[in-house]
């Protein structure tokens, strides 16, 4: 029997409370679960040229300093290296405006962050159920 191996998620958001949030409902819906906290596009990137195998998905916060998460987005749709990389776009913008360059820059998903501790588990449900290899309860 092969066994499961942990999946890994990238959280890349600069609000340190949005980050224990995120990573707590992750936590608790997907037990076999690695998560890495990055606060910038930057360190999004830098961690990706690095890694010796991609996560199996990045959830990008748009508004952060240095480099936000269209721009980080436009980079690794750019290179080779990540295509098939999922990235969810998770932000407190509901601007039709950003919805739409995420698009246009081949997001996976953009959801506005959730306001309630109840929403958001219901959203990690869905990330997971759409966006994660199944064989996790």
């Amino acid at each position: 029997m092969t066994p499961v191996l942990p999946q890994q998620i990238f959280v890349v958001d600069d609000d340190e409370d949005d980050q224990f949030m995120i990573h707590q409902a992750l936590a608790e819906h997907i037990p076999l679960v690695t998560i890495d906290v990055f606060a910038d596009g930057e360190a999004l990137l830098r961690s990706l040229s690095q890694a010796s195998m991609l996560p199996h998905l990045v959830l990008l916060d748009l508004n952060m300093p240095r480099m936000g998460g269209l721009e980080a987005l436009e980079h690794i749709r750019s290179n080779q290296l990540y295509t098939g990389l999922p990235v969810i776009m998770l932000t407190t913008s509901d601007s039709a405006e950003d919805r739409a360059r995420a698009q246009a820059l081949k997001a996976d998903g953009y959801f506005v962050k959730p306001s309630t501790v109840s929403h958001l588990n219901q959203l990690i449900l869905t990330v997971k159920q759409q966006w994660l290899q199944s064989g996790q309860s």
